[in-house]
């Protein structure tokens, strides 16, 4: 998780043992934090990447995340 201010940024299905970053540590944009994997129920690499207002995730809420100044619908694949 990636904590940018007000909000948490949730990266999830990064490939284990892929994650070149430290608790703590500051990153910048571009930066690689690690591999795209395909941890869970999928049969291709993938990344999830969700905002919330908490790193406690029993009170979080979701927060709309703008991907190039858009919000993109729901289900739809953002490509980078």
């Amino acid at each position: 998780m990636i904590r940018t201010g007000a909000f948490v940024v949730a990266l999830c299905h990064l490939q284990q043992g892929s994650v070149q970053v430290q608790v703590g540590q500051t990153v910048q944009t571009g930066e690689r934090l690690g591999r795209c994997g395909n941890s869970g129920n999928s049969t291709e690499p993938h990344l999830h990447v969700q905002t919330i207002s908490s790193l406690d995730l029993a009170c979080a809420d979701a927060v709309p995340i703008r991907f190039g100044g858009t919000l993109p619908p729901t289900g739809a694949i953002v490509d980078l």
